[in-house]
């Protein structure tokens, strides 16, 4: 089967089942996995093994979208504002799930520390979409809905510095073998490669400032952001630095130096069928031989997560003094997990192969329980908080 006529098939195919499940009031992120995996090579095999070979650019690319318009809600006179009390939950309730899945990993299923960081990593980010579709459903207002909806609005950012620190550590820790780990070694090369995708990041956003003085049509400067998105990407692949790094601090930095949308507006205007063929290329590339294996792995990973959750964003609320109806219900709103942990899973796949399979089986899968159960869960905590009827 040629391969665009397969592309062809996996739009309209996606497309159409994210208008059916909509109906049952499911999010389209459910719709594109399961299509993937219904069309993946180990069923029907539209997506075949032509497709799949070409999926980890599609995935970069998708990243790198994801993680520049994560960058802009990253302002700082937003973070100013949002208090003490939005801040503190969110570092404790990312850092909550990071902790307990590490150490359920590692002590519950001996993993090495590598694999168990890379997972706890990965359970730290939640899903902002899904949150901000039942607020707007719901028509949901008050304390409890803007501090939710500022908590998931630096979680991810969080969570990808989360996920970059843990990562480079890792791929440092399964590059050393048997041997022993200098720790200084680990920590020097981490910091480093966050520091050049951190200055990466910024030299390409004041790249863009200043060339966009000379742009004047929209089409052009389409050109020209997904020109700098690219570069950005390819750059930090080639230097193996956290390319999700450098993409959100591109779009953190510009937000914070332009202080116009324009830059973001322009690439809204392409990426729904990139984010289509991101989440129908993780449903397709997951395994299904694979699934069983990881049996009690990807149960205690869904169930630790959650308590992570609870645990991280309880004590945050009672070190920020919270009301109590924040500290006892904001965890159902964090329960969603999503496009940051795909992504992030599939980069762990393939820069870290010999646990990398299991890791990316467990979090594709969780994925679809968490967006069948999540929205559910944060419509929950909203009526609990008493601000939908």
């Amino acid at each position: 089967m040629h391969i665009l006529f397969s592309l062809g098939l996996v739009l309209i195919g996606a497309w159409f089942s994210g208008k059916m499940i909509k109906l049952i009031g499911l999010p389209l992120v459910t719709a594109y996995i399961i299509f993937g995996i219904i069309a993946g090579p180990d069923v029907i095999n539209i997506v075949h093994i032509d497709l799949i070979n070409v999926s980890p650019l599609i995935s970069n690319i998708g990243l790198g979208f994801i993680a520049f318009n994560i960058g802009q809600n990253f302002i700082w006179n937003d973070i100013k504002q949002v208090g003490k009390m939005v801040a503190v939950i969110s570092l404790f309730e990312a850092m909550g799930a990071y902790v307990m899945v590490t150490l359920a990993a590692r002590y519950m299923f001996s993993m090495g520390w590598a694999p168990a960081m890379c997972l706890g990593a990965l359970a730290s980010a939640s899903a902002p979409a899904a949150i901000m579709m039942i607020v707007k459903e719901y028509r949901a207002s008050g304390l409890f809905t803007s501090t939710l909806l500022g908590i998931v609005a630096f979680d991810d950012a969080l969570c990808l510095i989360i996920i970059s620190i843990s990562l480079a550590m890792a791929k440092t820790i399964s590059g050393a073998g048997n041997s022993d780990i200098a720790v200084l070694h680990v920590l020097f090369f981490s910091i480093g490669s966050i520091g050049i995708a951190l200055l990466l990041g910024a030299a390409l956003t004041f790249l863009i400032k200043k060339i966009s003085y000379f742009v004047i049509t929209r089409e052009n400067l389409l050109i020209f952001m997904l020109a700098f998105l690219f570069i950005g990407i390819g750059i930090s692949e080639m230097l193996g630095i956290p390319l999700l790094l450098t993409c959100m601090i591109m779009g953190a930095v510009l937000a914070n130096i332009s202080h116009e949308t324009k830059y973001f507006d322009v690439l809204h205007e392409i990426d729904a069928p990139i984010y289509l063929l991101f989440f129908v290329f993780a449903g397709a590339n997951l395994k299904i031989n694979t699934i069983a294996s990881i049996g009690a792995v990807g149960v205690v990973y869904f169930i630790v997560r959650i308590l992570g959750k609870f645990a991280g964003s309880y004590i945050g609320g009672v070190l920020s003094s919270a009301p109590v109806r924040i500290k006892k219900y904001m965890w159902l709103g964090l329960v969603t997990q999503a496009g940051v942990a795909l992504g992030a899973a599939l980069m762990v796949r393939d820069q870290l192969p010999q646990f990398g399979e299991m890791i990316f089986t467990t979090i594709v899968t969780t994925t679809v329980a968490y967006e069948l159960v999540g929205p559910l869960c944060a419509k929950l905590a909203l009526r609990k908080a008493g601000e939908i009827s």
